[in-house]
């Protein structure tokens, strides 16, 4: 059985760019910046656990969001991150057990 997490984001090119999404009890940000000095955006998300905020309490620019995590989880390729057919209401979960599992294992 598959298993999806909700999200939702801000900023969005060909996939959202920074989202957030709960697994396993853990608000968890997902941040791929667009890069100046690329002109692009990275191939990888940054991913973060983050504290618990309210939705009516995030602020409007979320390219910030990352100043308040708890620690950095990971990194995954952003095509790796398999999203809903819209792009914009959920990933599948396997790719947060992958976190998880080399989190574990470090």
């Amino acid at each position: 059985m598959s298993e999806w997490a909700s999200i939702i984001y801000r900023g969005f090119w060909d996939v959202p760019r920074v989202f957030l999404t709960h697994y396993r009890q853990q608000l968890l940000l997902f941040e791929c910046l667009f890069d100046p000095a690329l002109d692009d955006y990275p191939d990888t998300f940054q991913v973060y656990v983050m504290p618990e905020i309210a939705e009516a309490d995030l602020p409007a620019d979320w390219t910030t969001l990352s100043a308040r995590a708890l620690q950095r989880l990971g990194e995954i390729p952003v095509e790796r991150v398999r999203f809903d057919p819209t792009k914009r209401k959920q990933i599948h979960s396997g790719i947060l057990e992958e976190l998880y599992a080399q989190r574990a294992a470090s």
